[in-house]
């Protein structure tokens, strides 16, 4: 490997490197959106990302706590760790992981409302946060694997005869 070749390539794994940990802390900030709306004619609630409901009015309905951006924060973690390390693999993982977090909302939106006895109808959305972690986790893939396939599985250089 000539010396310009290697300067390239710790270039390329550098910027791969921070790339991928400022598309984690994009993740971190887009989980601070709403997970969750609910409304009712009584009023209205939106779900944080550790399962805090806030209420507006009286949404007479029991609404679940699901701390879904837990598991946002751990496969980013996964993924940026791998990323600074060098491991492109687990970065991998992590953004796949990520990306899968981010659709855990729509599968378990049925888990959010219980009805209560007594109470009103409330419609519950999938709000911001949930589509936002799902394209961001699409491009951290992406990026991800490009990552991998040109700082790991790249092929050696000829030797300069």
């Amino acid at each position: 490997m000539t010396p310009g070749t290697a300067i390239a390539t710790g270039l390329e794994a550098a910027i791969t490197k921070w790339t991928i940990a400022g598309l984690g802390a994009l993740l971190v900030a887009v989980t601070l959106f709403p997970w969750f709306t609910a409304r009712n004619d009584g009023g209205s609630a939106q779900m944080a990302g550790w399962g805090a409901w806030t209420m507006t009015g009286d949404v007479n309905a029991g609404l679940r706590p699901l701390p879904l951006a837990v598991l946002v924060y751990l496969t980013v973690g996964v993924m940026v760790y791998g990323a600074l390390r060098g491991a492109f693999g687990v970065a991998v993982v992590g953004a796949m992981a990520t990306f899968a977090a981010g659709l855990l909302p729509l599968m378990v939106m049925p888990l959010v409302d219980r009805n209560t006895p007594g109470g009103s109808a409330v419609a519950v959305d999938v709000a911001a946060a949930p589509k936002l972690v799902i394209a961001v986790g699409l491009i951290a893939s992406i990026v991800c694997w490009i990552g991998y396939a040109r700082c790991v599985l790249r092929p050696s250089p000829r030797a300069e005869e």
